[in-house]
């Protein structure tokens, strides 16, 4: 099993270099056919290595080799997390239930993505997919019933929805924006009700700390503006990966 683990880890770090492009070129509507890759500050084409998951921003300093510009460090991060990610999922997840995680692991990725880089998360990997977790579901390629799967979706959309509607009339300003709303739809209807209940649970608790944590580190006041998606996206995958362990532990 560790080899077998050992030999896909290049598999998903070039995954994960390929869903940093899908981040980008669908929050900046960039067609995924056309053009190759490029810097998006010079224009320049990519050769190919340039594209090495990790190593080539390493190797260049994080730095453009044509313009100098500098690239973001979430290219490498990205690589990288989708690298752990997917290792936990051939190791935690059992093998039929393998490619609808798989899927749901990589849109969760992408979101991680392009909410840390511009506060936006499109539908194509939130809302668009809920009804591929009512088929995954209903054809037994999760650990749900499709009532669960539909039951799932309706409460994470409800439970963001009129928690923004409740912040929003306590102190009339916007407390969480569509795209969070969107995503715990999606994230519902792949982990069912329980499976909200523990994203909500941990991604308000590692929110919490760690957003303090930036706020206590960067001097920056209480209302700036922290990207709540990343978090939700990582309680979503503590829910899939542990919720027996939690339950064990809760129960």
């Amino acid at each position: 099993m560790i080899a077998v683990v050992i030999a896909l880890i290049p598999f998903f770090l070039c995954w994960g270099s390929f869903l940093n492009v899908v981040a980008y070129r669908l929050i900046h509507e960039v067609s995924f056919i056309r053009p190759r890759s490029y810097c998006p500050h010079c224009r320049h084409n990519l050769a190919w290595y340039d594209l090495l998951p990790v190593v080539s921003w390493i190797m260049l300093k994080g730095r453009c080799r044509y313009c100098h510009a500098p690239i973001t460090f979430l290219y490498p991060l990205i690589e990288i997390l989708t690298a752990l990610i997917m290792i936990l999922l051939v190791t935690f997840v059992p093998y039929h239930y393998m490619f609808a995680y798989f899927i749901f692991f990589s849109a969760l990725i992408i979101t991680i993505r392009s909410d840390l880089e511009t506060m936006l998360i499109s539908r194509f990997v939130s809302l668009y997919l809920v009804p591929l977790g009512f088929l995954f579901s209903a054809l037994g390629m999760l650990p749900l019933s499709l009532t669960e799967s539909i039951l799932g979706a309706l409460i994470g959309w409800s439970l963001l929805y009129l928690t923004d509607k409740l912040f929003f009339l306590i102190t009339k300003k916007e407390g969480l924006g569509q795209g969070d709303i969107d995503l715990l739809t999606f994230i519902g209807s792949f982990v069912g009700i329980y499976g909200c209940w523990i994203t909500l649970l941990a991604s308000s608790l590692i929110g919490s700390i760690l957003g303090g944590m930036y706020m206590i580190i960067t001097g920056s006041g209480r209302m700036v503006k922290i990207p709540f998606g990343p978090f939700l996206a990582l309680g979503a995958l503590i829910s899939v990966l542990f919720k027996s362990y939690i339950f064990s532990f809760i129960f």
